[in-house]
């Protein structure tokens, strides 16, 4: 097996109420091999997954405009494209949001070997738009549980 160890650092932080990071490997034959899917792959074609960072207090807000998380990942030997997949948790004017973003890293290849352990730094710059310029995908609501008694 190789080893990836490597450190994601995000800028440009709004308040939050912490993350969820997912590192999405996509295996290729080599190193000249274009990054699948255009770069922009779809939820379905995410087989090969990680968290790595499960941090969520929604009772607590951090005005930290910087993050950073070291992780390491074992995989078989070969080449890699990467993306993170960040779910960012906000509030405004007492709602919570849940921000997803994703950060394809497309422009070379990632070499994994088991003989070194070359460290990688994952930069990623977090978009300045206001949650009323994001797109809305749905809307969340906690549903009251009925007593386990109604369901004999």
């Amino acid at each position: 097996m190789a080893e990836l160890e490597a450190t994601i650092q995000i800028t440009g932080l709004p308040p939050h109420r912490g993350l969820v990071i997912h590192v999405c490997l996509f295996a290729v034959e080599n190193s000249n091999a274009p990054p699948p899917y255009n770069g922009d792959p779809p939820p379905e074609a995410v087989t090969d997954s990680d968290q790595v960072v499960n941090q969520v207090d929604l009772e607590r807000e951090l005005t930290n405009t910087t993050y950073e998380h070291e992780f390491a990942l074992e995989r078989r030997p070969g080449h890699y494209y990467v993306q993170l997949r960040v779910i960012l948790f906000r509030v405004q004017n007492g709602k919570t949001f849940a921000q997803a973003e994703q950060f394809f890293f497309g422009r070379r290849s990632l070499h994994l070997s088991a003989e070194s352990n070359d460290y990688v730094t994952f930069p990623v710059a977090w978009p300045s738009q206001s949650l009323s310029e994001l797109h809305v995908y749905g809307k969340v609501s906690p549903q009251n549980r009925r007593p386990w008694w109604r369901f004999w």
